[in-house]
């Protein structure tokens, strides 16, 4: 009866998933300016998910928000229409998620031609200019921008830090500074295609033309010999990475013809793939409203015309099938979600209780035995290694890699660097899953833009073959230390992630899980805040995983409906623990268990760490301040505990 009742829900989910998701009608409209439509934006607010927007030949003036996910664009490629944008703002601004924009040229005085604060969008055939930044993207993920031409504009491409897995390819640049990225997880080039140039075929990746760069061609294949990196700016901009073109190309897009199916499609016509077959044949005059005034354009046009599905949707074997059917999608994970339940409850077989855990797996290709430097013990191995599966991609890589630690999501590894012979700290995801992913490169994000004394330095990152981080290798850590120490030397090291924090808190970025385990040392002694997996871009809702070390946490990471949500006064409060650690030897707040240690960090108060000593009272003053429950009653900022650190008689 369990079973079946189970099942019964989760069909009557489906029904209700099925029922929701139904299909509706998509709308084309045409839009000429002229009519009872109203502007541009009014148009765009009378549409739906799914609709398409197509702009006639001419002139249209203003700036606008596409906030659903449509198709926009020209429509007559040969023709497109050119929008002039205002003083202020973005020309053309995506802030929904799915829009396709294609065929329109963007000119005029806005801040950006074309701003994209959304996801999983194609932007392609749209040339800007004279723009202070031409392409803006701002925490924007998964977009294709392939076939656009940037001209005359300050900055053609502008990325900031949180957007990534962007891909750019077949674009024609000729900008002051053609890109500035503050991101390193986005691709300049284009997965393998095929393609003719000067009348043969070829295939491989293609990437842009950048019309400032003096790209060789020795095989005739298109591509230049060598990568193409555009520099930045003739200025320093704080967080620009660097952006590789592994494939920039030797003449502009138009000298390319893209191969699908048997049919070339020429590069510079892509918006064509997105613009509905026959639809220039289809939406004429003819079939259109016709303004009274005779020789206007058709101003307003929607819904069935000759050559349209019963839907009003175009005959389009790509946006068509995807507008029509993109409720399969829901369905088809509904179905896989409760398949994979019955599996699992009812198939899927248990291995026997008494299997023996301590040997290795049958299948051992990716299992390699590194040395262990903190000289862990794993059964049936000597106790100087330890058992770990290193991927055969990154073991030709880092191939005598030692094993140093692990933690919830990552495993650190030390490599050797002979390029540039320095040793170097290799930090791999433990597991390959979409949470991990999520938090690994959530974690780059944040990190690949500090640079501080007191701040682990990042060295480079990538996700291919898979996610890894290099890093700056630091010899030890807080945590294998043993406390107390003295006055001097605690005050020196908690001063020393003061100046870190201060740093980080200036970028807006907080770390949220400052502990021992957390804070490296040099040889010299020099503290190095490490591991920003819980960090948080302040202003933003994006964050790590929920989750701290519960000894240090604050009261509002552990009862935020009574002390409000993290922030930069959460660093001050661990920092507190930690100086107050180092000092007494154990930590503020302890108990017997999960609910004794919450329950004293919300309500009571620590005994003073210190007992005794020249400067025992100022200490424990600085450490209660940071201490307090409420935020508000803790130091403003890290630079005011800075002050008081640097008021002690023996420190700096």
């Amino acid at each position: 009866m369990p079973r079946a009742k189970n099942i019964a829900i989760l069909l009557g989910l489906l029904v209700v998933i099925l029922l929701t998701t139904a299909p509706v009608s998509a709308k084309v409209i045409t839009y000429d300016g002229t009519g009872a439509a109203g502007t541009i934006q009014d148009v765009i607010n009378n549409t739906s998910s799914g609709d398409s927007v197509f702009l006639s030949p001419g002139t249209y003036y203003g700036n606008f928000v596409i906030d659903r996910s449509i198709v926009f664009g020209g429509l007559d490629t040969n023709n497109p229409p050119k929008i002039i944008s205002g003083t202020s703002g973005a020309g053309v601004t995506l802030a929904a998620d799915g829009i396709t924009i294609n065929g329109v040229v963007i000119d005029g005085n806005a801040s950006y031609g074309l701003q994209v604060l959304s996801s999983n969008n194609r932007i392609s055939s749209t040339t800007i200019s004279g723009h202070e930044f031409g392409i803006g993207l701002k925490s924007a993920s998964n977009n294709i921008l392939s076939g656009n031409t940037l001209t005359g504009n300050s900055i053609g491409i502008d990325v900031d830090r949180s957007s990534r897995s962007n891909t750019f390819f077949l674009n024609t640049l000729n900008n002051t500074v053609d890109v500035v990225s503050q991101s390193v997880q986005n691709t300049w080039t284009s997965s393998r295609q095929d393609y003719q140039y000067n009348g043969q075929d070829f295939s491989g990746p293609l990437g842009n033309f950048w019309e400032g760069a003096s790209v060789t061609d020795n095989n005739g294949d298109g591509i230049g010999d060598a990568s193409f990196s555009p520099a930045p700016s003739q200025e320093a901009i704080p967080g620009v990475t660097d952006v590789t073109d592994l494939a920039p190309l030797a003449s502009p897009p138009s000298a390319y013809t893209l191969i699908k199916s048997a049919s070339p499609v020429n590069a510079t016509r892509l918006g064509d793939l997105m613009q509905p077959s026959g639809l220039q044949s289809s939406l004429q005059p003819d079939n259109l409203q016709v303004s009274e005034n005779p020789g206007a354009s058709p101003s307003l046009s929607i819904g069935s015309q000759p050559g349209m599905t019963p839907l009003g949707q175009p005959p389009n074997p790509l946006v068509g099938v995807l507008i029509q059917f993109w409720w399969l999608i829901p369905v088809a994970i509904m179905i896989s979600v409760v398949g994979g339940i019955w599996y699992e409850r009812f198939r899927r077989r248990r291995a026997p209780d008494n299997a023996p855990t301590d040997h290795l797996p049958a299948d051992s290709r990716n299992i390699t035995v590194v040395k262990n430097l903190k000289g862990g013990v794993s059964p049936g191995l000597p106790e100087h290694e330890y058992t770990v599966r290193l991927p055969a991609a990154l073991e030709k890589k880092f191939p005598d890699a030692e094993y140093i630690a692990e933690g919830g999501v990552c495993r650190v590894f030390r490599v050797r660097d002979e390029k540039n012979n320095r040793y170097v700290a290799v930090k791999v995801p433990i597991r390959f899953d979409e949470v991990t992913g999520s938090q690994f490169t959530k974690e780059l994000n944040v990190w690949e833009g500090l640079h501080h004394k007191n701040i682990v330095e990042l060295y480079a990152a990538n996700i291919f073959p898979l996610p890894y981080i290099e890093m700056e290798y630091v010899e030890s850590s807080l945590a294998d230390l043993n406390f107390p120490f003295g006055e001097e030397k605690a005050a020196a090291i908690i001063k020393g992630v003061a100046e870190g924090l201060r740093y980080a808190h200036e970028q807006g970025i907080v770390h949220r899980d400052i502990k021992p385990g957390n804070i490296l040392l040099t040889s010299d002694g020099t503290p190095k805040i490490a591991d920003w997996g819980l960090s948080k871009a302040q202003g933003t809702k994006q964050s790590g995983l929920i989750g701290f070390s519960l000894e240090y946490a604050a009261p509002e990471q552990l009862a935020p409906n009574l002390y409000g949500e993290p922030g930069p006064w959460t660093d001050i409060y661990q920092m507190g623990v930690l100086f107050y650690e180092m000092l007494a030897g154990h930590v503020p707040f302890g108990g017997g268990g999960m609910g004794e240690i919450t329950h004293a960090i919300l309500h009571d108060e620590p005994v003073p760490a210190l007992s005794g000593g020249r400067d025992a009272d100022a200490i424990n003053a600085i450490i209660a301040k940071c201490l307090r429950k409420q935020p508000q009653d803790r130091y403003a900022s890290v630079a005011d505990l800075l002050k008081d650190l640097k008021n002690l008689n023996w420190t700096e």
